[in-house]
């Protein structure tokens, strides 16, 4: 009996010291949690958990929950984001940040009166991912198609053109999100996925990672070896990113064939995946008893990877979360190369010690365009790297 009495003690001290970090991981977030807006619609329940979740995980205020009754769909109309998501969270956050606006005849005059300003938007599971509109790649720059996230972004600055994609003035930043910008922007990354209960484990694994040192594990880079004018820059990105990894002290696999990882090939103690141009998921991490360590960042360069985000089998976004990412991103409709993450500035901030949030958005180039981001906002899987 002494040595099951042992044994339960070490794991009663184990699950004390497990608590006891975790909680350290929350306060030290606490600043940016109190600046951390969650969105989650009332007719979908499971979401309206997934977003309660995530208030007690990090430690947000209650009033920090935005709820409005969107269509439970993942795809609405433009007239349904207006009417259900963009102008209920505008009159929300005028009000959280303490803001008054004056009807003027050629317009509406915002008038700050308190300092208070939102930082992260995090839109849950049963919150629409896009915008219709798409009719064929050539006519996209003269579409009205959009995911939801990237126009979120842009809520705090009023209206702006629908047509095609606008430049982000955070791109290229190398410092934390704040004035003037946040005035104007909020940098949007949502929790979602196949299941609620996938959505509520990218923020246990987010947590889980931080408490034990940061992400640790091996990084995966496939590059294609593509030479064709306008798709060279995606292998570009990737040997850049695989660079990063290696200085950061990462054992970083890079895979220069033509074609995609076979299936069979040996990919143990993955921490980071990071690949391109292949219609839908494919290759070792799509294999039945493959699981990416808790808090892994995977992500695959292509056209509508995130256009059915809460579909497990197809693209890349759900398979990826279903087989334990933590944080990934994904075009809803055709983003074309230039208007998706360049991957290198992705990790060079993640590794100098960014939020998932901020190196997301210092990463995509274009505004009110195709992509997502899913995982939490205030993740910092390297923030305890030199």
């Amino acid at each position: 009996m002494s040595g099951e009495r042992e044994a339960g003690l070490r794991q009663t001290a184990a699950a004390i010291v497990l608590a006891l970090l975790v909680t350290a991981a929350v306060q030290a977030a606490a600043p940016e949690a109190e600046r951390t807006i969650v969105l989650a619609s009332e007719t979908v329940p499971e979401g309206v958990e997934v977003a309660r979740h995530y208030l007690e995980s990090r430690g947000i205020p209650e009033e920090n929950l935005c709820l409005v009754a969107a269509p439970a769909d993942e795809e609405i109309s433009r007239d349904q984001f207006d009417r259900t998501i963009r102008d209920p969270l505008r009159a929300f956050l005028t009000e959280w940040e303490g803001r008054l606006q004056v009807g003027l005849p050629d317009g509406i005059l915002t008038l700050g009166l308190g300092d208070r300003r939102a930082k992260y938007l995090v839109p849950v599971f049963g919150v629409p991912v896009k915008v219709a509109g798409y009719e064929d790649v050539k006519t996209m720059y003269l579409s009205k198609a959009a995911a939801v996230d990237s126009e979120l972004v842009l809520v705090p600055s009023g209206g702006h053109e629908l047509v095609g994609g606008l430049v982000n003035p955070y791109f290229g930043a190398d410092e934390p999100f704040g004035p003037p910008l946040d005035g104007a922007m909020i940098l949007v990354s949502r929790l979602d996925g196949p299941s609620a209960a996938i959505a509520k484990r990218l923020v246990d694994d987010a947590l889980w990672a931080e408490a034990h040192g940061g992400l640790a594990g091996r990084a995966y880079v496939d590059t294609r070896s593509i030479t064709k004018p306008g798709y060279a820059m995606g292998d570009q990105w990737l040997l850049r990113a695989a660079e990063s990894l290696t200085r950061a002290g990462f054992a970083t696999e890079v895979d220069t064939r033509p074609e995609i990882l076979p299936l069979n090939h040996p990919m143990p103690d993955a921490a980071v995946y990071l690949g391109w141009y292949h219609e839908s998921a494919a290759g070792p991490m799509t294999k039945r008893d493959f699981r990416f360590n808790r808090g892994a960042i995977a992500y695959h360069i292509q056209s509508f990877t995130g256009a059915a985000i809460r579909d497990p089998a197809n693209h890349w976004v759900g398979p990826l979360l279903v087989h334990g990412a933590a944080v990934t991103a994904g075009a809803v409709y055709e983003p074309f190369l230039t208007g998706t993450p360049s991957v290198d500035i992705l990790m060079d901030r993640l590794l100098k010690g960014y939020s998932w949030g901020e190196a997301a958005w210092m990463a995509q180039p274009m505004l009110s365009w195709q992509m997502c981001f899913i995982g939490d906002p205030l993740y910092r899987p390297f923030a305890r790297r030199e």
